[in-house]
């Protein structure tokens, strides 16, 4: 049995509920949301979240090592590519070392989001609350500096709280960067990271914004200590951890050594990023990651909805070529034959649909294509319950 995220019914399923959360947003962030009609220096013609907002946003990953909250935060900014990185994850959870390294290259994710592949926990908690993902991602890319800045107020929140100290697992250390303390997270060992779980409305002391508050719980595992702070089994990194937060700034700095051996190590030709030259470089987003999914903020809208059209549509051309590559190389023979049955049976109810069915059909059809052309969601989408059989959706979400 094959288990491939790209089918064409996944990927429409998963740009509409992502632009669902936007039009529709659940009531848990309801009181998080900016005010559209508030000014913004940072982002001209769209509103700025504020650093209750925003901590309330990166609550829950801000007490991770600074490289992977650094790579969480660029693949924030790809939630369409993290879904199916964590459905691809979980459908292949048997794959693990060169064996998934090997199956990783057939996949056309940004680089940070199959890093991620190596962290489950991490991809889990982003995975799982699609919502959250995407609003964190577009805060980075619409207010990077306030962010971080965010990270460190909560940072300095738990350290004060006892909950943020140095340990086998983590080094807590407080450094200077451009005139600027912060507070920086390593691995104890460089080759080894830890991915803490952690209650974020207790592990920073009293929660410091009344009225916005973290993404809902998720259960976690206490120390036996008593305390709000835990560590997973410890991960080797290798060469999946290349960024670095730069705190003064709101950039990401990226290993271009380190980048380069994953770039090569996780990609066949055909998915392989240009490499990087020098030491080290800037991170530069790539809206051809970010397929059609619309952006919360009108800003980053008109800064990228248009961007890299030609080259989404490329994208998304050579993804339903890996698709059916796939598909022909790896379905079993009752697969395909249940395919050719399925195709069969829809020729059948084609032939034998009413004139008024097959307009509607038609109609139904150029409207969606119209809204892909114009970067538009496509709101009137099939409900979720029809897609209970396909294995990758339910009724309220991503199916865990």
């Amino acid at each position: 049995m094959i288990t491939n995220p790209h089918t064409p019914f996944s990927k429409k399923l998963l740009v509409t509920v992502l632009s669902g959360f936007i039009a529709g947003t659940p009531l848990a962030y309801v009181q998080a949301q900016p005010n559209p009609n508030a000014p913004s220096a940072a982002t001209p013609s769209g509103p700025i979240l504020n650093q209750s907002q925003l901590g309330s946003l990166v609550a829950p990953v801000a007490l991770y090592p600074d490289s992977l909250l650094a790579q969480v935060l660029i693949a924030a900014t790809y939630p369409l590519e993290v879904a199916e990185a964590d459905n691809w994850l979980r459908n292949n959870a048997q794959l693990t070392g060169s064996a998934r390294e090997e199956a990783l290259k057939t996949q056309p994710w940004d680089n940070s989001v199959k890093s991620l592949i190596e962290f489950p926990d991490a991809l889990n908690l982003m995975g799982k609350d699609l919502a959250w993902t995407q609003k964190l991602g577009d805060a980075y890319l619409a207010q990077p500096k306030d962010l971080f800045q965010a990270v460190q107020t909560l940072r300095a929140k738990a350290q004060g709280a006892n909950n943020l100290k140095s340990g086998p697992q983590q080094t807590v250390s407080t450094q200077n960067q451009d005139g600027q303390k912060i507070i920086v997270i390593q691995p104890t060992n460089p080759q080894v990271i830890y991915v803490p779980a952690y209650n974020p409305y207790l592990v920073y002391g009293p929660w410091p914004y009344p009225g916005y508050y973290p993404p809902p719980f998720y259960p976690y595992a206490p120390s036996p200590g008593g305390m709000f702070f835990s560590f997973g089994v410890g991960l080797a990194v290798g060469a999946a951890l290349w960024a670095t937060p730069h705190w003064g700034s709101g950039s990401v700095v990226i290993n271009n050594t380190t980048y380069n051996n994953f770039n090569h190590g996780y990609n066949n030709a055909t998915n392989m990023g240009p490499n990087h030259y020098g030491n080290q470089s800037d991170w530069k987003y790539n809206p051809a990651h970010r397929a059609n999914v619309p952006y919360s903020n009108p800003a980053l809208n008109n800064r990228y909805g248009n961007i890299n059209q030609s080259h989404q549509a490329a994208t998304q051309a050579a993804r339903q070529q890996s698709a059916r590559n796939y598909w022909n190389q790896n379905a079993s023979p009752q697969e395909k034959q249940a395919a050719q049955q399925t195709r069969e049976n829809a020729q059948k109810a084609w032939s034998n649909a009413s004139a008024q069915q097959k307009q509607a059909v038609q109609n139904t059809t150029k409207a969606v294509q119209n809204n892909r052309s114009t970067g538009a969601p496509h709101v009137n989408a099939a409900p979720r319950e029809e897609f209970r059989g396909g294995g990758e959706m339910r009724e309220g979400g991503f199916r865990r």
